[in-house]
């Protein structure tokens, strides 16, 4: 759970909110600061970066931006007391902008930390009322679907981010577990050969193919993708320069 977690606050750092009048600062715009604070993240300092965005958060109160990021650096750091204080942080954003999009996904987020899932879920539906394209959301969304076991719901997500980021190998795994778990053979497969299809050479996507061909009692078929997953890449011969003599 941690590192998908992980890389979905990863993913929202970049995430814009849906609108600009979420992003504007009450007062003189301080956005220097923020990026000044932010760009300790990228160095790797991530505890200089939540310094720098909870000052900015206590200086600039009614601006939603610099408690969206020290609660999103809060998770990434991850402990009772982080997810205490992000939790402060977001009921800030709730206060001022109810109606930002990655305010109510980062709760998501910090809900599935704390082991409440259904309340996850209605976290992340919530997210996607304000903004329907919030793939990572989504994404998210139909990940605690699987872990509820409710195979439909789950289905109903990933399938939307199928269509929507058909490069997006991950979502068609999972959407062909999910169909799978729905004793929905066919369909599970052809999503699986449409992942390969994608990525001929992917390790995890050859894997996951032929075990679905081991746990559906076609061995012959198995042994054909290990033996494409077993084979050494094709390497091409450097040319070599002319000889001088």
């Amino acid at each position: 759970m941690t590192w998908v977690i992980l890389a979905a606050l990863l993913a929202a750092a970049a995430d814009a909110p849906a609108s600009s009048t979420l992003t504007a600062p009450p007062t003189v715009a301080p956005a220097p600061s923020l990026a000044a604070a932010l760009a300790h993240e990228a160095e790797g300092d991530d505890a200089a970066a939540l310094a720098g965005v909870e000052s900015l958060a206590r200086t600039q109160p009614a601006w939603e931006l610099p408690h969206l990021e020290a609660a999103r650096l809060l998770l990434k750091t991850g402990g009772p007391a982080s997810l205490e204080r992000a939790k402060v942080h977001l009921d800030a954003v709730a206060a001022v902008a109810p109606e930002n999009p990655r305010g109510h996904y980062l709760r998501g987020l910090l809900l599935e930390e704390q082991g409440l899932p259904f309340k996850a879920a209605r976290a992340y539906e919530t997210a996607l009322s304000y903004r329907a394209s919030y793939e990572e959301a989504r994404f998210r969304l139909a990940s605690v679907w699987v872990g509820l076991g409710d195979w439909l719901k789950a289905e109903l997500h990933y399938r939307y981010l199928a269509h929507a980021r058909p490069e997006w190998v991950q979502v068609r795994l999972q959407l062909a577990l999910v169909l799978e778990r729905q004793e929905r053979v066919a369909d599970a497969e052809r999503e699986l050969l449409a992942a390969r299809e994608a990525q001929p050479g992917g390790a995890m996507v050859l894997r996951k193919l032929a075990e679905f061909y081991e746990r559906t009692n076609r061995p012959q078929l198995a042994a054909k993708v290990r033996a494409q997953l077993a084979a050494p890449e094709s390497r091409r011969m450097r040319a070599l320069k002319p000889s001088k003599r």
